[in-house]
């Protein structure tokens, strides 16, 4: 109804789990590597939890487009069966033939015939219980001994369980401890951030043809608040506020509105939940005034990516055609405005505001400076798109929406983008130090200073970065692995660490480097599942780059 209104192709904010949609926050990627994991390479089970409503379903059948043509995927919805029953769908899925008077011998006979045959002919079976928590302890034990099913060397059936919170809490019960101790992976699907749920509004809504923001910073802020960053509470709000948006005749969908759909959504009326919840209210100031305390800044704008632009496979910014010079070697440095006393910060001149040298920038410009950091020419590497050039040179790309101390903890230069207020444009610049709340940005061979505060004004949190994995595509290093990026992570180990450089170093991934890496983990505040992922591995070589130069960082 509203889409010609505003310019749409299709709705935006379906609830169905459309994977076309999906939006790939931080820890969305991370779930996302980690059910890859499970059916690639997982031994046992995956176990990925979650809120109602924070996107399982919709990464499962995701997870089914990535996979390759040899691998059968039997996802089962309903989680209300008995053990015969599961096993009937199960068949169903897999399109294998039963007898509906088989026994419970008969229908595990006949999978394991079907998944012999089917692995001497090179393919993989993977089963996906979604709403796993409603399953019972007779139906989940039923589950584990289908593991059992397997060669000399390799499971016959990977299987990955999808639920609630209340399935981890199942799963701790005495008599599914066999169950238990066979997960090899797990993860849990929190809600969205602030800047993810103004991330996933705008990634929503330019996947369905908005050239520019329909939702003000502030009502999208209010969509925040009343759906606590669950992805399907923000469809449903947003949808209805774009219909309000419609009947009203607005082209831009602001607090009022916003306001109004919640209370149609929800039934009741706003101000009265305020007054019934004055404690959640009292308790949410407190936690606003401690979060003032933090380093963490409110970035107000809403950017569009150029979706014609980026990798498929990689989910980052590539630059078009043009080809433009080097840049030269003659640079202009800013000094920071030093003050002894904490007085108002005096703008620089007008000349050097960020918003006077926005228009020299380019999406272009921006790549052939940050692959020169890594000193490599860019124009004369070969690929479309940016992160094929990185690949042809052992780089891999890394796209995220974070802040300043995500930047700085990666420790790599990284293009950001920016956009005006009321804008559609997008402006490219490549960060190259990052000092306190001093940036130092690169625009065509010239080097300035601005405060992050000045940055933030036009920017979301929207960055990509090169960095160089071990090798490519990124490997998942854990216990039993043998390869030449074990030998890697022992060297950027020995790095942090301070232990002296060995000539010969071990490939092979033992227990007592498992413990090295939860040791590393706890510190860095990663999971510390000891298995060594692209998060586990980027944090290795940001720390060891500040002992020691690996290529360009942002600090030593």
């Amino acid at each position: 109804m509203y889409t010609a209104h505003f310019g749409l192709n299709a709705a935006p904010f379906s609830i169905t789990p459309d994977p076309h949609y999906l939006y790939l926050s931080v820890r969305h990627r991370e779930a996302l590597a980690h059910l890859i994991y499970g059916v690639n390479d997982g031994p046992g089970f995956v176990l990925l939890t979650g809120e109602v409503g924070t996107g399982k379903t919709t990464l499962c059948r995701s997870l089914i487009e990535q996979l390759p043509e040899t691998v059968d995927v039997a996802l089962l919805l309903n989680p209300r069966l008995t053990s015969m029953e599961l096993l009937a769908a199960l068949f169903d899925e897999l399109r294998i033939s039963y007898d509906p008077q088989f026994t419970l011998k008969e229908f595990i006979d006949t999978l394991a015939s079907y998944l012999l045959t089917a692995h001497a002919v090179g393919r993989r079976t993977v089963l996906i219980l979604d709403e796993a928590q409603n399953l019972s302890t007779e139906v989940l034990e039923q589950v584990r001994l289908l593991t059992n099913l397997e060669t000399a060397s390799q499971k016959l059936l990977q299987i990955i369980l999808v639920g609630q919170p209340e399935l981890n809490r199942l799963l701790k019960h005495n008599n599914l401890r066999q169950l238990a101790q066979r997960i090899t992976a797990r993860y849990h699907l929190l809600p969205l951030s602030l800047k993810d749920t103004q991330a996933y509004v705008n990634h929503r809504l330019a996947i369905s043809g908005a050239r520019s923001p329909l939702f003000t910073d502030t009502a999208t802020r209010l969509v925040y608040r009343h759906s606590g960053g669950i992805p399907r509470l923000i469809n449903i709000i947003c949808d209805r506020a774009l219909l309000g948006g419609y009947v009203k005749n607005e082209n831009r969908i602001d607090t009022p509105i916003v306001r109004r759909a919640v209370q149609e959504v929800s039934g009741d009326s706003i101000s009265k939940r305020m007054q019934r919840g004055w404690l959640v209210g009292l308790f949410a100031i407190a936690l606003f005034v401690g979060g003032l305390m933090s380093w963490w800044t409110y970035l107000p704008s809403l950017p569009f990516f150029n979706h014609s632009t980026i990798d498929s496979d990689d989910s980052s910014l590539s630059p078009g055609d043009a080809e433009l010079p080097p840049p030269s070697t003659s640079s202009i440095v800013v000094p920071p405005t030093e003050s002894s006393s904490p007085v108002e910060e005096t703008p620089p001149p007008a000349s050097l505001r960020l918003v006077n040298i926005l228009p020299k920038t380019s999406t272009d410009a921006a790549f052939v400076t940050l692959f020169g950091l890594w000193n490599l020419d860019y124009a004369s590497l070969a690929g479309d798109k940016a992160c094929q050039r990185a690949a042809a040179r052992g780089l891999a790309c890394l796209l995220r929406t974070g802040t300043w101390e995500d930047i700085y903890n990666f420790n790599r230069p990284a293009v950001i983008e920016l956009i005006m207020t009321n804008e559609p444009k997008q402006y490219h610049l490549v960060v190259t130090h990052l000092q306190g709340d001093i940036v130092t940005v690169e625009i065509l061979g010239e080097t300035y200073e601005f405060s992050t505060r000045e940055i933030n004004e036009y920017w979301l949190g929207q960055f990509l970065l090169l960095w160089q994995p071990p090798m490519l595509p990124v490997p998942m290093l854990k216990v039993g692995i043998t390869n030449k990026a074990v030998v890697w992570l022992r060297k950027h180990l020995d790095i942090i660490e301070g232990r002296l450089p060995s000539e010969r170093l071990s490939p092979y991934f033992d227990s007592a480097l498992k413990q090295r890496v939860i040791a590393f983990q706890r510190l860095q505040q990663l999971d510390p599942d000891g298995i060594v992922g692209e998060q586990t591995m980027m944090a290795l070589q940001a720390e060891s780059g500040r002992v020691v130069s690996q290529g360009p960082v942002l600090a030593r």
